[in-house]
Parts: C-alpha cells; sequence; structure tokens
C-alpha cells in the first residue's frame, strides 16, 4: 500500500514540475533555471528532498566559511542597533521583515556578501524583536 501512494506522490510530484518546467520555457527563462527543472522533473520526491538537504547543507558550509573568514566588526552591530532605535512606528516594519529591512537599510552600512552570507543576521533579527517589543502596545492598539 505504501509503494503504491509513495508511487501516487512521485507522479504528481512529477507531473507539477514538468507543468512547471512548461511554464519556464514559455517565458523564456535563464537556461540554467531550465535545465536545473528538468534535472528536478526527473527526480522522486524522495530524491528531490535529499537533493534540497545536499543544498542547503553546502549553503551552510559556505555562510560559515565566510563567517570564519570575515569576522564581525563592532561598528557594524553598533549601526544596526543605532538605526532599530531610531526608527518610529510603522505598521509594515512592524508586521514584515521585508519593510523592517527596508527601514534599516542594512547595505547601505554592510557589505553586499555580508548581507548575502547573513553575517549580521542575528543581530538584525534582534533589532526587530527590539523594535517589536517597543511598539507591541501601539500595533496592539491600531488593530482595535
Amino acid at each position: 500500500m505504501s509503494v503504491i501512494l509513495t508511487q501516487a506522490k512521485d507522479k504528481k510530484f512529477q507531473e507539477e514540475r514538468k507543468a512547471r518546467l512548461k511554464q519556464l520555457k514559455e517565458i523564456n527563462a535563464p537556461e540554467a533555471i531550465i535545465r536545473t527543472e528538468e534535472m528536478i522533473s526527473k527526480m522522486t520526491l524522495e530524491e528531490y528532498k535529499l537533493y534540497c538537504q545536499k543544498l542547503e547543507e553546502e549553503d551552510r558550509k559556505l555562510r560559515s566559511d565566510y563567517a570564519k573568514n570575515n569576522p564581525i566588526q563592532k561598528s557594524i552591530v553598533d549601526e544596526i542597533y543605532r538605526r532599530e532605535s531610531k526608527l518610529e512606528y510603522d505598521y509594515f516594519a512592524y508586521t514584515s521583515y521585508v519593510h523592517m529591512m527596508m527601514a534599516i537599510d542594512p547595505l547601505s552600512f554592510m557589505s553586499k556578501d555580508d548581507y548575502e552570507n547573513d553575517l549580521y543576521d542575528a543581530f538584525l533579527q534582534h533589532a526587530e524583536e527590539l523594535y517589536r517589543d517597543r511598539f507591541k502596545e501601539q500595533f496592539g492598539a491600531e488593530g482595535k
């Protein structure tokens, strides 16, 4: 029974990925994306999960190596918290991490590589928590 269920899930997964591949070809997506989707569309669901795990492990290793070679700078950490402390209440910044990052604007004071490798991600997330704590009453009042 479980083999039949697994086969049905695999078939559904492959059909969905082939439909996605067709859409990518129709919109003339970049060749690299199409090749990746072609590869994925031939996988079983379990193979795809293992592939995703492998990619995540590689990504973690790259970020770890980056962090080892690029020490955290106190001046950047201080700037994150300085900017958070100056923010006024904004509904969108309160409810959306993307809007919060737009408000703090980390790329104006840290390198793109630092940002993309999440070197200061823990500090940015903590700044968001501080911001939310600071304005939780105001947000609650606005929602009523």
